[in-house]
């Protein structure tokens, strides 16, 4: 056993052995709008339980009291008989994020995840947004978790083993940053790509900074639809967009699939629309028919995007664990139709740029298989890290899955995700009022969270567009042993994904030093420029100065803490 992996055993050890679970009984704790119950469900602790929040804003409140700042494993026992609810968890105040409660018939533990706490009292709420539910109490462990590794699990490749090269380098570029950078995201007009309109703009304002990430929606590409937009169509504005840049920009997508039933308007919310997902799933049926037409022509538009390799993350039957979209609160056959549509996609249209995103459902029936990336979707009431809501994600793929925001309403604070270890591939406001609002951000806090040192815009990054590229395989070093260049002593591009530059020829200078570009690539220059003195500088993160006890491992290197902050060991 090396001494990263005894390391983390110790720890391992040390947390199983010698913590202990502390209960909280929920009818001893603030209640609002909900009511005590001593029977009708048994099998509770204490002396009650407590329910129904049948009103949004309804719930419950506990006084957690820890000796030590940290990361707590919290699980609350609940009872849902009346179906599966979406409830919200504050800390101290602050939103952790929505909570998924599957239905089941008596008091269960569920596991929330870990939780962050302030030494001294803490207070827990859990606050109706769907309601109708029982909580018999929170239960929480009595010392704090070890650091978390976000990064060393994730999956080396993409689902698809045939992905195009501008998909495969993206994807290694993502999984190169997850856990060190948060890349910075915004959502445009709807039916658009690429549009450069009133929140691009709020953005350049404040921060004087351009999004890493942008956003499409085929909102008005299936067939039923009577408008689209045309002269540019949805496609030409996004092969627009990535010739404006020269690949240097990350676009994803969804599709608000707008459909009719044999009776009514097309729609893509549930109670607008007749369409029924169940039937949809079925082969033989119309339902299938329509759905693989309107594959088909989506299918074609995102063909035209990968004749120029232009990749797209692709968020198909987003939010699916709620009940508001036809495909949506129906996880069996979401997952088969998730199904359909990358079997159609991929193998009966070619499409190999696609990085598949989910959504939704965490569950027996999640086609873990086809996903590459996991999406979360919240719209909070402060700009909290949702550290919850992370965690619960991270976890239930067992770190093999990054974790992005793919819709937020607030950006949530960038240092207080990195202090909790919410660590979001992205985030990614939605449009409107969302981004143009002083109520959700003001001009300041723009500046702040865009300009953090953590947070990667569209200035620092490389090209997509390429013909060839040669996977990390699970290694942040471009596996070319012919580059005598290639070596993270001389050039501090390794560090960033990049190789380095045989030649001199400087393009483009920024704080990690000279870039030049061979083989349609980034590539540092080795000489005569700004190099870090050790590999984790060219991340954003100090070389230790004073110790040499590795607390974590990755593909960059080896870890350590020094004044609170992540240091490289050289």
């Amino acid at each position: 056993m090396n001494t990263i992996s005894l390391f983390f055993f110790c720890i391992l050890f040390v947390t199983t052995t010698f913590t202990k679970k502390v209960y909280y009984e929920a009818e001893n704790g603030k209640l609002n709008g909900v009511t005590v119950f001593k029977s009708g469900v048994s099998g509770f602790s204490g002396t009650g339980y407590v329910g129904k929040f049948e009103n949004p804003g309804n719930s419950v409140t506990v006084t957690i009291k820890v000796e030590q700042t940290g990361m707590y494993d919290l699980s609350i026992i609940y009872c849902g008989n009346m179906g599966q609810k979406i409830n919200s968890l504050t800390i101290n105040g602050k939103s952790a994020g929505d909570i998924t409660f599957p239905e089941n018939t008596s008091f269960e533990e569920l596991k929330v995840g870990a939780v962050y706490l302030n030494s001294g009292e803490n207070t827990v709420s859990l606050v109706a947004s769907w309601g109708w539910m029982y909580v018999d109490a929170f239960v929480i462990n009595d010392a704090p978790n070890a650091a978390k590794d976000v990064s060393s699990k994730i999956n080396s490749s993409l689902v698809n083993p045939k992905a195009i090269p501008a998909a495969r380098k993206l994807y290694d570029f993502l999984k190169s940053n997850y856990g060190k950078r948060i890349l910075s995201g915004q959502v445009g007009a709807a039916g658009q790509a690429g549009d450069e309109g009133e929140e691009i703009k709020r953005i350049q304002n404040a921060a004087g900074k351009l999004p890493a990430v942008w956003n499409m929606d085929f909102i008005f590409e299936s067939n039923d639809c009577t408008w689209r937009p045309q002269n540019p169509d949805i496609t030409e504005m996004a092969i627009n967009w990535w010739k404006k840049y020269q690949g240097k920009g990350i676009m994803s997508a969804q599709w608000h699939w707008n459909i009719a039933g044999k009776t009514g308007n097309f729609a893509f919310y549930k109670k607008d629309t007749t369409f029924n997902i169940d039937n949809a799933v079925t082969q033989g049926t119309w339902e299938y028919e329509k759905i693989i037409k309107d594959i088909d022509r989506v299918a074609g538009h995102i063909k035209k995007l990968q004749a120029v390799n232009m990749p797209l993350i692709w968020r198909p039957l987003h939010e699916n664990n709620g009940d508001w979209f036809w495909w949506g609160n129906n996880p069996k056959a979401c997952a088969k139709l998730w199904k359909i549509l990358y079997e159609r996609m991929v193998n009966y249209h070619g499409l190999n740029n696609l990085i598949w995103l989910w959504n939704g459902n965490n569950d027996e029936y999640t086609p873990v298989d086809y996903i590459d990336i996991i999406g979360v979707d919240i719209y909070a009431n402060d700009h909290g890290p949702q550290t919850t809501a992370f965690n619960t994600h991270f976890d239930f793929y067992g770190g093999k899955k990054m974790v992005v925001l793919s819709e937020n309403g607030r950006i949530p604070d960038i240092q207080e995700c990195v202090d909790q270890g919410a660590w979001w591939g992205y985030f990614q406001t939605w449009n409107s009022e969302f981004i143009l609002q002083d109520s959700y951000h003001t001009n300041a806090q723009l500046k702040e969270y865009f300009n953090h040192k953590v947070v990667m815009n569209m200035d620092e990054l490389p090209s997509f567009n390429v013909d060839s590229y040669e996977s990390q395989s699970g290694n942040n070093n471009n596996n070319n042993n012919n580059n005598n260049n290639n070596n993270s002593s001389e050039c501090f591009s390794i560090a960033l994904g990049y190789p380095c530059c045989k030649g001199n020829t400087v393009v483009y200078t920024d704080n990690d030093g000279e870039w030049g570009v061979e083989n349609n690539n980034w590539c540092g220059i080795g000489s005569n420029t700004s190099a870090a003195t050790c590999w984790s500088e060219a991340l954003g993160y100090p070389c230790c100065v004073s110790t040499s006890d590795v607390y974590y491992s990755d593909n960059d290197g080896n870890w350590g803490v020094e004044n609170n902050n992540w240091c490289g060991i050289i």
